[in-house]
């Protein structure tokens, strides 16, 4: 019989683990399929779980608050995994299980989100194929005035791999009412999201007008850093979508048994396309060998962004990569 450890983990500069299971997510490896359906909430795991070809094979929560689920859907293995709320769950989430699985991962995320465009009305399902950007709590800001300053918006998206998020569009655009959308991930559900509380000096009256300026049309808490950590991860496919509960603009809400029709809907189009797409990840192309002139001209555009003037720099060419800058996606 195997002693259990006494430490509380091993390894505190990579990844901790108690026993072979990750430290916060709880899981060993043979514990998870390379497919993985990511949700925020134990009823939309609950949800999904019924609509695996049976009961699921493996199943544990963590006492971090993860819930894993392992089972197959059309004879192909899934795990359904709950991430609770917020980026840094996210962050156990993505990078544990990588530690875990060997080989290529699929991850797709069904969240809820708020609508900020008129399209994305209650009961829609906002499908991220241009990705997302980040929006955050300026903690060096005063706090004086309504500042654009007070929260910091990304000024890249992170990208969804490109298949994966069509294949994902296409799944859901047979039983979902579809918005393709930018989505944008606050570090907060209050006051990045643009919602008022007379206790607190937020100044964030223009937070949701920042964000529709920007072509945004969701707004929740996870999906950029799935994405972002995807892009600069091993061997990751990600995509996103999320449920609308309420449109910021127009304040009409869902009624719950809609919603949770249109969950169980958007699970079967989401455990579809995991199912259905190839796990294997193709390996990047080479990157072009750039020419003397190419080189030139990229250190030209790096220090006209960074502000400097390199000779026959304009006003108009600082405005351009600015604008270019606004939506160059990271990684895909």
């Amino acid at each position: 019989m195997q002693r259990r450890s006494s430490q509380y983990y091993h390894d505190t500069n990579g990844v901790p683990l108690e026993d072979g299971r990750t430290h916060h997510v709880g899981v060993a490896k043979g514990e998870v399929a390379n497919r993985i359906v990511l949700v925020g909430s134990s009823s939309r795991a609950v949800t999904l779980c019924s609509l695996l070809d049976g009961a699921p094979q493996f199943s544990i929560k963590s006492h971090r608050g993860f819930e894993t689920y392992t089972g197959t859907f059309q004879g192909t293995p899934v795990s359904i995994i709950t991430t609770g709320m917020g980026g840094p769950m996210m962050d156990f989430a993505v990078r544990e299980l990588r530690h875990v699985v060997d080989g290529d991962l699929v991850m797709v995320r069904l969240g809820s989100c708020g609508g900020l465009s008129p399209e994305a009305v209650p009961g829609a399902v906002v499908a991220n194929t241009p990705g997302s950007v980040r929006i955050a709590r300026n903690f060096d800001a005063t706090f004086e005035d309504e500042s654009d300053a007070n929260y910091v918006i990304s000024q890249r998206r992170a990208a969804p791999d490109v298949a994966l998020a069509q294949r994902l569009a296409a799944e859901l655009a047979r039983d979902c009412d579809v918005v393709y959308g930018l989505n944008a991930s606050a570090d907060s559900f209050y006051d990045a999201q643009g919602r008022v509380d007379a206790n607190f000096r937020d100044c964030n009256g223009n937070v949701l007008e920042r964000l529709r300026a920007r072509g945004v049309a969701s707004v929740e808490m996870e999906s950029c850093y799935l994405l972002h950590l995807a892009a600069h991860g091993t061997r990751i496919r990600a995509a996103t979508c999320a449920i609308v509960a309420a449109n910021r603009g127009t304040g009409a809400v869902v009624e719950k048994d809609a919603f949770e029709a249109v969950e169980a809907r958007a699970g079967r189009a989401v455990l579809r396309t995991v199912a259905a797409l190839p796990a294997d990840v193709p390996p990047p192309p080479p990157a072009p060998r750039e020419t003397g002139a190419e080189l030139g001209s990229a250190l030209r555009a790096m220090q006209i962004r960074l502000g400097m003037r390199p000779e026959g720099a304009t006003e108009a060419d600082r405005k351009r990569f600015e604008d270019e800058d606004l939506d160059r996606p990271y990684g895909r």
